[in-house]
């Protein structure tokens, strides 16, 4: 799903819009995971969860007996890393509602607090909270953190 958008400061800064990824694995049921924003690898690949917190989140979806679907609340990379603002969440919001509607997910997962804060206005039935990838990384819990998100999901879905 690649797009341009030129709607908000944070495309100034940015190499490109990251779009979402889906993974199609054939199955029925799709789990939709929704981050903060790109980071700088993500930036320079153009490609949503590619960087040390990316590929801790992928280690965890890598088996899944699911379609998954993963995006960011924000599709631009935020100077310095720093979180995205009301003004570019809401102006990001069509973009994520459009991708929740063409891909119909079973399940959202919220990945970290930013993502979680948008909860109230998807107004979707069946979602899940997970800590940030990373969180577990500067915890050194990130075996830990894999096998307690795994647990969720099978109970989630």
């Amino acid at each position: 799903m690649e797009f341009e958008c030129n709607r908000c400061e944070l495309r100034k800064t940015c190499t490109k819009p990251v779009p979402g990824e889906f993974i199609n694995r054939g199955k029925e049921k799709t789990i939709f995971f929704i981050g903060e924003a790109p980071g700088e690898e993500e930036d320079i690949q153009n490609r949503p969860f590619v960087g040390k917190s990316g590929k801790l989140l992928r280690e965890v979806i890598k088996d899944l007996p699911y379609n998954i679907y993963i995006t960011n609340v924000v599709k631009c990379r935020p100077p310095n890393n720093r979180k995205p603002n009301d003004d570019e969440i809401n102006t990001c919001k069509p973009y994520l509602l459009n991708e929740i509607n063409i891909i119909k997910p079973n399940l959202i997962v919220f990945v970290g607090r930013t993502a979680e804060s948008i909860k109230d206005y998807l107004n979707f039935p069946n979602t899940l909270f997970i800590y940030h990838p990373s969180y577990a990384l500067r915890k050194g819990k990130a075996k830990e953190w894999i096998n307690e998100v795994l647990t969720v999901l099978k109970e989630k879905i």
